[in-house]
């Protein structure tokens, strides 16, 4: 006999990050870096400083996504600007140059809470934050880890950019289709 397990009916609330969230926050980052390819101080800087990155900057916000007992579940995070330059072909890095845009980052759910709609919260908490101050919104994955692709590829409102596989991080780039303008 099989027996279907119930997702939950809500997810988990989405909430901005607080310096009360530091521990459990900087602990959850670092757990999920090794599944999302490593940890590579080029990219993960905010991860090294996040209070200096997100906390008093209207430019950027970190979301959190916590049980009640304040076990982190996942964050995400919107930062200004587009794709790294240093990594990307240089036609995306003009797609971006005269735009205000709003990069989704960090979307990192813990395996443990997965499968509960704590991605699809937080993911669409930063979408709609990102669409509210910039006129483009852009992310990319990693799509070598299992579940990412399929997870912005379902994701509505998103059109796939750029492929850039087999670069050493396997990124598909994303925008978001409709501007808020």
């Amino acid at each position: 006999m099989t027996v279907a397990l119930e997702r939950p009916t809500t997810a988990p609330p989405v909430r901005e990050f607080t310096v009360a969230d530091l521990g459990p926050v900087e602990a959850h980052m670092r757990a999920m870096l090794p599944e999302v390819g490593g940890y590579d101080p080029r990219l993960h800087a905010d991860v090294d400083d996040v209070v200096g990155t997100y906390l008093a900057r209207p430019d950027r916000v970190l979301l959190v996504s916590t049980d009640p007992d304040g076990t982190v579940l996942g964050t995400a995070s919107v930062r200004p600007g587009g794709p790294n330059p240093a990594y990307v072909p240089a036609w995306l890095t003009e797609r971006y140059a005269a735009r205000s845009v709003g990069q989704v980052c960090r979307v990192w759910v813990a395996p443990t809470a997965r499968r509960r709609g704590v991605g699809q919260g937080l993911a669409r908490a930063a979408v709609t934050w990102a669409r509210s101050r910039f006129d483009v919104v852009c992310l990319h994955t990693n799509a070598s880890v299992p579940g990412a692709l399929a997870f912005w590829r379902a994701f509505p409102g998103l059109v796939e950019v750029f492929d850039a596989r087999p670069d050493p991080y396997s990124t598909v780039h994303f925008e978001v289709c409709a501007s808020r303008r």
